[in-house]
């Protein structure tokens, strides 16, 4: 029986590539990169390289190469079965190997298709007639055309039933679309509506690129601003950080940690592109443990009003057991980085950032304010 596509990414995700080569090989990092000596021929000279971002190794003297399964497989010799199972071993999952499990990995398979049919239908309704306000909201917001597409933004009809409808015609079952989180239930009489409606839709992915759940933003100052997608089996708020699926891919391990949607995306289009923020309403530990696996550095950058000075000392608390080195951006003259970077352009915003302070300076800041 073989084994559902969501269980493979999982044990890729909890394998990461450095961590099992490191085990048999004592690696340095050049760049982006990880090198050292191939386990599979003799040499003197480190021509074995190891990718994280792309999760892959290569040997420049023997040539072989791929992902942690084939590593795993060359190195101890195992099929490709053994390999998976030997992995899942290591990062304590449970094998797929009865029908029960192989049914949960193709519940997944259908949510993460489902939300991707989701987020095209949303793209396509912010460039359709009935998405003009949505359109001139987000240009007006300074949001490229480049920037639209990159991130899927899109928008969420006003009506009552036009997402629903769209997926029933892809073949969704009503039970999906429950699962998915994409509707809310009538408790009078059981039917489907739409959660989303009449607002500017931010998909957010996880690492591996599937679509995994929404955050919808209002275009006008009327209450709740976002509303986001509840829990489901495959969005877990306190583990996801949105945008990583694009700063991991970065050269740079210095990442900017913001408050919403709208700062990342300012700070990507102005070329920041390890901009990322977290999913929820405060930053979790495991936000800070998936931040921590990319990162050597990171550059907390909250509003300058008080809830946003206070979520900056909570975020030095988790982050106080972490591995990276933490610093903390004052803004001067602007409530967000979306203000600063829309008043003084993104060259300034960048020499804030390289002239950022670290955690004690923001403490002693914070006590000078305070006290005589």
């Amino acid at each position: 029986m073989p084994f559902p596509p969501a269980f493979i990414d999982e044990v890729i995700a909890r394998n990461p590539i450095e961590d099992v080569v490191g085990q048999y090989v004592t690696l340095k990092r050049s760049g982006s990169n990880l090198f050292g000596l191939c386990p599979f021929h003799g040499e003197k000279t480190a021509s074995f390289s190891v990718a994280p971002d792309k999760g892959m190794f290569y040997c420049f003297g023997c040539h072989k190469g791929g992902g942690v399964i084939n590593f795993e497989m060359e190195i101890e010799g195992l099929s490709y079965g053994d390999a998976v199972r030997a992995l899942a071993k290591r990062a304590g999952l449970e094998v797929p190997e009865d029908e029960q499990y192989q049914s949960r990995y193709r519940q997944q398979e259908r949510l993460w298709a489902l939300h991707k049919e989701a987020a095209r239908f949303f793209h396509s309704c912010l460039y359709a007639p009935m998405g003009t306000s949505a359109l001139e909201y987000a240009r007006g917001r300074g949001m490229s055309q480049t920037t639209l597409t990159k991130f899927g933004i899109g928008y969420a009809p006003d009506s009552w039933s036009d997402l629903v409808d769209a997926m029933r015609k892809k073949g969704y079952t009503d039970q999906e679309l429950r699962d998915s989180g994409l509707v809310t239930v009538s408790k009078k009489n059981g039917n489907l509506f739409d959660r989303f409606r009449d607002r500017l839709m931010f998909p957010i992915i996880d690492v591996r690129g599937n679509v995994i759940g929404f955050g919808g933003r209002v275009m006008d100052d009327s209450k709740p601003k976002y509303v986001n997608s509840p829990e489901t089996l495959v969005y877990h708020k306190s583990d996801t950080v949105f945008a990583l699926q694009i700063a991991k891919k970065s050269a740079s391990r210095r990442f900017v940690l913001c408050e919403g949607y709208m700062d990342v995306i300012s700070m990507q289009q102005a070329g920041i592109d390890t901009a990322v923020c977290a999913c929820g309403t405060a930053l979790t530990p495991g936000q800070v443990r998936i931040i921590s696996e990319y990162a050597d550095e990171v550059i907390l950058s909250y509003d300058s009003d008080e809830a946003g000075q206070k979520a900056t000392l909570r975020s030095l608390e988790l982050f106080r057991n972490s591995p990276v080195k933490v610093g903390v951006l004052q803004i001067p003259g602007a409530k967000d980085p979306d203000e600063y970077i829309k008043k003084y352009g993104p060259e300034r915003f960048q020499a804030l950032l390289n002239g950022v302070g670290n955690a004690l300076d923001f403490r002693l800041k914070r006590l000078r304010d305070q006290y005589d």
